[in-house]
């Protein structure tokens, strides 16, 4: 298991993390697809307990406790929702492993504390689904959440590998992704389409790349456009993840021209103080729950892009063994030492070219640049002295 320390959630307010996680594989029934799914967790959103259907909310405080609804929200998107778009599940503790503890036995009848659980705090209220196949109405909602949401909504570590790429971010763009997702909901609730999910067209990655898209993490990814073209926007989770862990930690932040050339970086940096390599953008993954008397076990890898080649699956082996992306002072020293590297440059003055045509305004705009790189570097000796401060005191209240 690799799992950012405990001390992360006090020192990081805000992050997003997307995840895939592995096939759904009960003992004894069907397995699930291929493909596995993707989920989303935000810390900083939560779920609007007080809404008619799923809505998120700002969190009213920071929580480091992850059992707390406070902490946050997980967001999964089903193929059989037909009024909304995605359920929000209160608290990462519920979303991953369904409240159960590391050593506590997962059986019949915790499963079913856990699904009156889910449905007491109300997290499908509103919901409408799409009949199955073969069938004239949607199956009951109790059953549709025992066969067809648990342990793929929420409850995740229920029959699942979880593989995350977690990305700290600013609040006002944790709001963002808050805004799309509400917005998405809103417009199947109250509007007269309903959602049809479609493995290459609308599927659950393409929601959360799209939120994160709002957030000013990357561009978006259409839907609904033709089948050919669909074919090379393909949305696939493990994809996903592989491709945020790689941003937020090898974007080339030296480049001064091409962030300054590029609309979407420039203005995260200019209005937000953001730059998707990011110190503390972490990998974590977390296997299917040990006392399980319900689920196979067996650590699983998630399908990657299959026919379209291998490089996606020599990513995710070099994230998995590279410290920078696992352990929080790792990852901090290296950012420094990038920090350090741009800064010493930061009196060069460029070749003929660069001083032939410098002008007021860009040369105003390098100076914001390494203004955001000092800043950085200054809040990374920040949080590793207070990482420090909270290790001391952890280790003293072991004695």
């Amino acid at each position: 298991m690799i799992r950012p320390d405990p001390l992360y959630e006090v020192l990081v307010s805000h992050y997003a993390e997307l995840c895939a996680v592995s096939q759904y594989r009960p003992r004894n029934q069907r397995v699930g697809g291929i493909p596995g799914h993707a989920v989303m967790y935000l810390k900083g959103a939560c779920r609007d307990a007080s809404a008619p259907y799923p809505r998120l909310r700002p969190c009213r405080r920071a929580s480091s406790d992850r059992a707390d609804p406070e902490h946050g929200a997980g967001i999964s998107v089903n193929r059989w929702f037909k009024n909304v778009n995605w359920v929000a599940t209160p608290g990462k503790s519920l979303f991953l492993e369904g409240e159960v503890g590391t050593y506590e036995l997962l059986d019949e009848a915790r499963f079913e504390r856990v699904l009156e659980r889910a449905l007491d705090l109300g997290m499908f209220r509103g919901v409408l689904l799409h009949p199955k196949p073969g069938m004239e109405s949607p199956a009951p909602m109790r059953s549709f959440v025992r066969k067809d949401s648990l342990g793929t909504d929420f409850a995740l570590r229920f029959g699942r590998t979880v593989f995350c790429a977690r990305l700290p971010m600013e609040p006002d763009m944790i709001r963002r992704a808050m805004d799309f997702l509400n917005d998405l909901n809103d417009e199947y609730y109250q509007g007269e389409a309903d959602y049809q999910w479609s493995g290459y067209a609308d599927n659950c990655v393409h929601t959360l790349h799209n939120a994160l898209a709002a957030a000013g993490v990357w561009e978006p990814k259409s839907v609904r456009v033709t089948k050919l073209r669909q074919l090379f926007n393909l949305a696939v989770p493990a994809n996903a993840f592989v491709d945020l862990a790689f941003l937020s930690n090898e974007y080339p932040i030296e480049d001064f021209d091409k962030i300054h050339r590029d609309e979407l970086r420039w203005k995260g940096l200019v209005e937000h103080g953001w730059l998707p390599a990011t110190p503390g953008a972490l990998v974590l993954t977390l296997p299917v729950l040990q006392v399980n008397a319900l689920y196979d076990t067996k650590f699983r890898m998630f399908v990657l892009e299959g026919f379209l080649g291998s490089e996606t699956t020599k990513r995710a082996q070099h994230l998995l063994s590279d410290g920078r992306y696992l352990q929080l002072d790792a990852n901090l020293r290296y950012f420094f030492d990038r920090y350090e590297a741009i800064l010493a440059k930061r009196g060069e003055s460029g070749g003929f070219l660069a001083r032939r045509w410098r002008n007021d305004a860009r040369e105003a705009a390098r100076e914001a640049y390494y203004a955001h790189i000092e800043a950085a570097q200054e809040r990374v000796l920040e949080v590793r002295a207070r990482l420090a401060e909270l290790d001391a005191e952890r280790q003293r209240g072991r004695r």
